[in-house]
């Protein structure tokens, strides 16, 4: 079964220098987003702008939470001392989450709420997140500073942000709504895993793949893509079918390692 790790276990003290990089983090966003809805105040109305500024402060608020219940993971492993700073790659995974929170902001504007030229802006701020994914992940490497808390972050981030952006495109007929699979195929899948284990019931491990990673982020790549407003929207939705259907199926692949119907434990 796997190690269950509870991001709300913080058994030592965390550094003052830790706590407040993150808090840093938190009140600088959150005056950048500001920033962002007085510019479009000008270009959309005020209506608008309070509407974009109302959710993008809710979903990086949600960033902020993910981060702050796992400052006890900044460290490489559990049996070794905590980082006192968040460190390069962690700022850069945060840097993303912005980026996801001010596109989400565009998921309540109408179509004709800004001109075409507008919409290039969350096109810009996630194909800028997708590809600071990797970015976090060299930065910290490079600075020796690799943790659990960037390892779970970015993979929270790239869920939501799996969310968001696909959203915004089945909105402007990028692509087809069944997309949205993807989007809910992370959270199922650690739903599931919570109901089995408040059920006693066994929590398989899941063998290693690089393919996993890979998929994620071709789905990432395709939302950035169509995304911008010359991609016409039929080869779009074609592609999003194609790229979608191997990572369902991993899923579920995934799914049946985890709950023992698939793997040695069930020879």
């Amino acid at each position: 079964m796997t190690e269950s790790t509870d991001p709300h276990s913080t058994p030592e003290l965390l550094p003052p220098s830790l706590t407040r990089d993150a808090r840093r983090w938190l009140l600088a966003g959150g005056l950048l987003l500001m920033a962002g809805a007085l510019v479009l105040a000008g270009v959309t109305g005020t209506a608008e702008a309070l509407r974009w500024f109302a959710v993008v402060v809710v979903v990086w608020s949600l960033v902020g939470w993910q981060c702050y219940r796992r400052l006890h993971l900044n460290r490489g492993a559990m049996d070794v001392p905590l980082f006192n700073r968040l460190g390069a790659g962690n700022h850069t995974t945060l840097a993303r989450g912005l980026l996801i929170a001010a596109t989400a902001g565009f998921v309540v504007l109408p179509s004709d709420s800004l001109p075409t030229v507008g919409w290039y802006l969350p096109a810009l701020f996630y194909t800028a997140a997708a590809l600071g994914d990797g970015l976090d992940g060299y930065l910290a490497r490079r600075q020796d500073h690799t943790t659990r808390l960037g390892a779970e972050l970015d993979t929270e981030l790239d869920a939501l942000g799996l969310v968001v952006a696909p959203i915004l495109a089945v909105m402007h007929g990028k692509l087809h709504a069944s997309y949205l699979l993807v989007s809910l195929a992370y959270y199922l899948f650690q739903w599931g895993i919570y109901w089995r284990r408040q059920r006693e019931r066994p929590v398989y491990p899941l063998p290693p793949s690089r393919m996993r990673r890979y998929l994620a982020g071709l789905q990432m790549a395709l939302v950035a893509i169509v995304l911008w407003p010359p991609v016409p929207p039929f080869p779009s939705q074609v592609a999003g079918a194609v790229v979608m259907t191997p990572l369902l199926i991993g899923f579920i692949r995934d799914w049946l390692h985890v709950s023992g119907r698939l793997g040695e434990h069930t020879s």
